[in-house]
């Protein structure tokens, strides 16, 4: 096995890297800067209704974006310098991602209709859906296959900067509430189509009328991501689900204050991961990615211990809450910090990269249904709510211990390379 180890890769892993730590960067600093503001103008129940709405709208993103940021990823990684290739994986992906926001959409109308709890707050959850309508069309896949990761950086910390702007100037009180997602889908839908059509300019697109068998393909090809993002993602928002459905709004409002916190974190495993699974897909250099392993966990378990030890601390700082609740809450979500990160690593840059998909995929899967099993008797047994928020590290373990047991039988740490 060949091993590409050019100043070339080198310099796009780095630059890749910059640019995908910038975006993060700005994902974890920016919403320091609103939360507490939101937190503290909005109220905890206002700000847990909020964040209700998204985890009950974020599905339906889940659901548009179909596994693609991995499958189409790679596709377009492999045919990147045929551009009638990746004009063809293009047109096929968001004719699909299109027609499953039409379905979204009609589906989100109908629980709307049907069910008080969607009723009451219709313009909140119609808001909210904007955001699903903006990552539909932002190609984020096809910038992470062509490796040119510095313009979705330019584009989202464009929409990001506006919309924290724009929150400042617009919410003065708690009534304000409906304007948060309206102005979050503003700033996502501006830099998307901002980023569609620099798509065509920088990558010579052109949109081919999508062909039965090549839809058919990346069906096919995607549906093993998108059972293992709907694994993982949904699982974000599943206690959130749960808890707006069974403890109210407050309760959502504590959790959502810990896990912004917790995702701004894991931000750290997800840019090292995003950045190495295309350069890990071509040259499979396992070498390398070793080194990234020991690195990671290792800056992690630095970085964690301290923060769970002074998180009362922390949460003052920032939210200027002291609750006994929240603080409990924060020590049992990042206790699974750690055990998240390294099987990010051992996952999609990892076995998927080796052509092991279907175990990277599986791991997921199999822990999200643990999860679900666990958090749902969680809720409806013990009716407690800091067993059921244990249903995060439990499932980061559980993740971790089905990829470490498929590394083992796939004995990918063992392979020596040429």
């Amino acid at each position: 096995m060949k091993i590409s180890n050019g100043s070339g890769d080198k310099k796009a892993l780095l630059s890749n890297f910059f640019s995908l730590s910038v975006l993060q960067g700005m994902n974890m600093l920016l919403p320091l800067v609103t939360l507490p503001y939101l937190v503290r103008v909005l109220g905890v129940e206002k700000f847990g209704l909020v964040n209700f709405a998204v985890s009950i709208v974020m599905y339906f993103n889940i659901l548009v974006s179909f596994g693609f940021e991995l499958s189409a990823t790679r596709e377009i990684s492999i045919h990147r310098a045929d551009s009638k290739k990746v004009s063809e994986i293009f047109s096929s992906v968001m004719f699909i991602k299109l027609c499953l926001l039409f379905l979204s959409f009609i589906t989100l109308s109908i629980l709307i209709l049907t069910i008080e709890i969607f009723q009451t707050n219709a313009l909140l959850y119609y808001a909210t859906f904007g955001l699903v309508v903006g990552n539909c069309i932002f190609p984020t896949w096809l910038f992470q296959g062509m490796e040119k990761m510095k313009y979705m950086t330019y584009v989202n910390v464009f929409s990001k900067v506006l919309f924290t702007i724009l929150i400042f100037v617009v919410i003065k009180k708690s009534s304000d509430y409906i304007y948060v997602p309206i102005l979050n889908a503003l700033g996502v839908i501006l830099g998307s189509s901002y980023a569609f059509w620099l798509a065509f300019k920088l990558f010579s697109l052109k949109w081919v009328k999508p062909k039965k068998a090549a839809i058919l393909k990346e069906l096919v090809d995607s549906f093993q991501f998108f059972l293992s993002r709907m694994a993982n993602n949904g699982s974000r928002y599943f206690v959130t689900t749960l808890f707006g459905l069974h403890f109210g709004n407050l309760i959502v409002g504590y959790y959502t204050m810990v896990e912004k916190l917790f995702f701004a974190f894991m931000s750290l495993g997800s840019v090292v991961s995003q950045t190495i699974y295309p350069y890990m897909a071509r040259t499979r250099n396992l070498v390398f990615l070793k080194k990234i392993l020991v690195a990671l966990t290792g800056i992690s378990l630095l970085l964690v211990i301290p923060i769970i030890y002074f998180n009362q601390e922390l949460l003052q700082i920032i939210y200027d809450e002291q609750s006994r609740m929240l603080s409990l809450i924060f020590t049992i979500v990042f206790s699974g910090a750690v055990f998240a990160i390294m099987s990010m690593i051992l996952g999609y840059p990892l076995l998927a990269a080796f052509g092991y998909i279907k175990y990277a995929n599986n791991s997921l899967i199999y822990a999200a249904l643990i999860y679900i099993l666990y958090t749902t008797l969680a809720v409806y047994v013990s009716k407690d709510v800091y067993i059921v928020v244990f249903a995060i590290p439990v499932y980061m373990l559980t993740g971790l211990v089905f990829r470490v047991y498929y590394v083992f039988k796939t004995k990918l740490m063992t392979l020596k390379q040429e």
